[in-house]
Order: C-alpha cells, then structure tokens, then sequence
C-alpha cells in the first residue's frame, strides 16, 4: 500500500481528502475502510452531522501496520496479538486469574480506544482465584502499559456510618463510545452482604457512584434516545424482594433505588438523585413454588427495536424474557430456556398442581410495578408475545 508524504508539524489530518492522500488512497475508499475495516477516525463531540472529520497520522501509521486484534487470558497471563495474530505484547498478573465463561469473557475484555487517541487499548475486568485479592479493573495502552487501574471498591457506607466488607465484584461491564465524552459504565454487588451499584468511569480512570441500589446490579447498557444519552441497568432489589430494571439519564445528578420500609437497606451517604424509572418485576409461579424470594435479573441486551431483560424463574437457564423500548416502556413478556421443562419437573415433585399448558398465569398479562418522580408507584400490566404453549394438539398428562 502506497502512501504519500506530508509535511507539516501536526498529527492531525482534516477531512477525507487529506485522510486517503496520507494513505495513498482515494476518499472513497478511505471511507470504506473506516466502515468496514476500522480505520481509525476521530469523531468530535458534537450532534452536528457537518462536524469535520479528523484522524491522527500516529494512529493511522499504527492501522497501516497492524494494531491490537485478539487478547487471550491463560493463568495469570494477558497476551495480546495482532491481525496476523503475532504477539505485540504480553502481562504477567501477580496472581492467577479465575477461569471465565465464554459469554463473560465478552464483557471482561474490551478492545477500545478509551484515549481517543485512534490506537486502541485493552479494558479488562480482572477477578483473582484468590478471594483476598479484589477485583481490579485495568486500561492497557496500544502498547501494553498500564495507563490506570481500578478497584471494585465504591465508596459507599453502611446505614450505621460503617464502610462495607471488601467484597464488592463487578458484576458487568460496559463501554459507551457515542456519547458526549468516552464513558465505562460498571455494575457492582458485594458478595458479602446487601449492596450493589453503578460506577459511572471516566477516560482517565476516575469513577464516581452513579446508582447506589439496595441489592446487586448485575447488567448495565448504554443507550443513546432523541433525548440524550441514558443508561439502563437490571439486578435485584432487596428492599421490595423483587428483581429491578430502571433508567437512569447518564449526566443526571448520582441517585438511589427507591426506597421500601426496611431501614437495614439503606446508605449512610446516599446520593440524593432519583432514577428516571425505577420497575419491579413481578414473583412469578415457578419462584413461588421453588420457595425463592424473587429471580434474578442477570442480562440486559440492546436490540435495533428495543431491550431484552432475562428475568430468572427456575435453575439451569429458565427465565423469561421482557421486551422493552430503550426508555423501558414495555412490550411483551414470554417464556424461554428451560421454564417449560422446570415447569413440568415442578408438577411432578406435587410443587405445581398443573401441566405446562393448562398453566394459568399465562392465561392473564403479568404485572410490572413502576415508579417515577412525576406519579410514585402505579402498576402496569405486561402482555404475553403470542401464545404458541397453546397450540398443542392434546394436553399433556
């Protein structure tokens, strides 16, 4: 690939036509790679579609020769690799990290340019075999220095003024790259009690609580609406004995989950801000029978037409999953995993007094219970998406 020289004291390249004359390549063509094989461009911050486009001469230099393209974990090691999966460079951790699960490892590992800088970094929430090491949340420069580093340790307090145990482990992590500025959203639970929260992470590595939840967060995602930019999150609420999900306005004033009567569920220092909705979901009939205080909301997954949020009803991946807008106005709710085949394990054991498909609950809308600042707590009923256990040709016996 032939490229031009320039001169010039600057790193920065204006526009198109100055990008593809530095790379020896028409603008058409330096826009396909921008879309298509991550050329790295520099966005400003600004809505305006006429906002000038801008990129960095270092970074394309570093495109041009092959950045940052797969990371493996082994043990205690981080090796990083490039497009042709040479080894850039590799980090020995001081103590050997846990084994991950495919579907974790996603969001433990992020290949990002935190820096806007057009080279791309490695963010990696690390949790340790060992339960005396915290969890610690890592940037690693395009070169596989340490540029910060982070503790899962939020400061909040007990109700009595007592700071929690140190216990507290990241639950998700996740990286909005549209917004008004680079901003790494975390969700937090303290295995060794009540607690949860929203750590609100700034390019530079400085984290400031921005939901403090009576009860774990277990799933957070950016999303960007005609608004603004928002944040919506799921875990459970211990407070209420139910599972959550709620909207948050990522430049609001820091908030706490709604409050219920059990004092033991509170912050000694609270952040006096309100989400923007704050939902409870309902005790469905396979938890009541498993003799459970409520499922856990663990995944929340942004879609082309809205959010799914798995809400857990039995063990073994049964839950059900509710389809909401981004701004959490909700659609419909239906059973997926193994709920069917729990469902029947359940009758059998005398725990359910019917079969699958003479189920009543599914013969009414569930019930979601909402709150917001404008009208408290009102409830909202949640259809079921078709009705296909109904369509069976005989009843099960």
């Amino acid at each position: 690939m032939k490229r031009a020289r320039q001169t010039g004291n600057t790193d920065i390249l204006k526009g198109w036509k100055d990008i593809g004359v530095y790379l020896g390549c028409s603008e058409k063509t330096a826009y396909r790679w921008w879309k298509k094989r991550d050329l790295p461009i520099l966005t400003l911050v600004s809505r305006s579609e006429k906002a000038p486009i801008l990129a960095s001469k270092r970074a394309l230099d570093a495109w041009l020769k092959g950045g940052i393209e797969h990371v493996l974990i082994s043990s205690s090691t981080l090796t990083v690799l490039d497009k042709q999966e040479r080894l850039l460079w590799s980090h020995e951790f001081p103590h050997a990290l846990r084994e991950y699960r495919p579907e974790e490892t996603e969001w433990r590992l992020r290949i990002v340019d935190l820096e806007k800088t057009g080279e791309r970094g490695v963010l990696f929430a690390a949790r340790f075999l060992s339960a005396s090491t915290p969890d610690i949340l890592f940037y690693f420069s395009a070169e596989g220095k340490i540029v910060w580093q982070l503790e899962a340790e939020p400061p909040l307090l007990k109700r009595d003024g007592r700071p929690f145990e140190r216990a507290w482990t990241f639950k998700h992590v996740a990286v909005a790259t549209n917004g008004k500025e680079q901003a790494i959203w975390a969700a937090l639970g303290n295995d060794a009690g009540w607690a949860g929260c929203v750590l609100r992470i700034r390019a530079n590595g400085t984290a400031s609580v921005h939901l403090a939840n009576a009860g774990f967060v277990e799933g957070v995602c950016p999303v960007t609406l005609p608004e603004g930019d928002f944040l919506l999150v799921c875990g459970e609420n211990n407070d209420f004995d139910r599972a959550f999900a709620a909207l948050l306005g990522a430049y609001d004033p820091s908030a706490t989950s709604v409050s219920g009567e059990r004092l033991v569920y509170r912050f000694a220092n609270s952040p006096t801000g309100q989400p923007r909705m704050y939902i409870l979901f309902p005790t469905t009939e396979l938890i009541r029978a498993r003799k459970r205080p409520y499922g856990h909301a663990l995944h929340i997954t942004e879609h082309r037409d809205g959010v799914i949020i798995e809400v857990e009803t039995g063990e073994g991946g049964a839950h059900f999953r509710y389809h909401f807008a981004k701004n959490l106005e909700p659609r419909y709710v239906f059973p997926s995993g193994n709920h069917e085949f729990i469902h029947d394990d359940l009758e059998k054991s005398g725990a359910i007094s019917h079969p699958w498909d003479e189920c009543p609950e599914l013969n009414e809308p569930l019930s979601l219970r909402i709150w917001e600042p404008s009208s408290g707590w009102y409830e909202r009923p949640v259809p079921w998406r078709d009705n296909p256990w109904k369509e069976v040709l005989a009843p099960k016996r």
